[in-house]
């Protein structure tokens, strides 16, 4: 199914990001376990990239929010645009590029908006929990990958583990991350998402389980799917 009309996170949660533009690049804030888990993000991608290089690549980061994967990214050598829908979030991607002299094409717009490109990796972290219909993102993606390209995401599994660690306990109890900030409703199983890729002519669908330590605020690899997993997908 081929659909243009890709609509971001819902009113509400964009609503939240606005209040939040502020502490995108505070550690130590409301983005803070989205900080630490950059390394193990960054660790997936090499380990799972035929050259184990990012040097040189073309990326496109869906849902950027800030600039937090965009610029390790770029700092590896990776040509890297960011898109999201967020203008304040893109305001300070890229007052924070320019800082740190670091060349990332920020583009605040919708993934339909972003025309005739061809890119090597797409990566879309913490973003298809959000999204009305993951149909959209999936389609417009093949459509800007090239041949061979690989899509890596990560995502929240729909289980009763994940709506009481994930939204209870992280978001009322612990407040890790902003109330509000996820609807269980909207998270994915694994087998729904390799479904909906594999329709939409993706091949080859891998998956890992991370797991998040609070009290620590770290990341590690795991066996098990049901909280939090990474993935990644080739093109046909």
């Amino acid at each position: 199914m081929k659909s243009k009309n890709f609509k971001s996170t819902p009113n509400e949660t964009s609503r939240l990001f606005d209040k939040l533009s502020d502490e995108w690049w505070d550690e130590n804030g409301s983005f803070k376990a989205l900080h630490s888990f950059n390394l193990i993000r960054l660790e997936y991608l090499k380990k799972n990239i035929l050259n184990r290089s990012l040097n040189g690549l073309s990326i496109l980061d869906v849902g950027c929010g800030g600039g937090i994967l965009c610029e390790p990214l770029s700092r590896l050598g990776a040509d890297v645009t960011g898109i999201d829908t967020n203008e304040k979030a893109i305001k300070v991607a890229k007052e924070h590029a320019r800082i740190k002299n670091l060349k990332i094409n920020y583009i605040n717009a919708e993934l339909s908006k972003i025309g005739k490109c061809s890119f090597d990796i797409i990566t879309c972290m913490e973003v298809l929990e959000h999204v009305e219909n993951i149909n959209q993102i999936i389609s417009i993606s093949n459509d800007v990958l090239k041949k061979n390209g690989v899509f890596f995401g990560s995502t929240i599994n729909k289980t009763l583990t994940s709506y009481l660690l994930a939204i209870l306990f992280a978001e009322n109890v612990l407040q890790i991350v902003p109330r509000g900030t996820h609807e269980w409703k909207k998270f994915l199983k694994p087998n729904f998402v390799k479904k909906k890729f594999l329709e939409n002519g993706f091949n080859d669908f891998q998956i890992q389980g991370v797991n998040y330590n609070p009290f620590k605020n770290s990341w590690s690899f795991s066996e098990r799917t049901f909280i939090n997993y990474m993935f990644f997908v080739t093109k046909s």
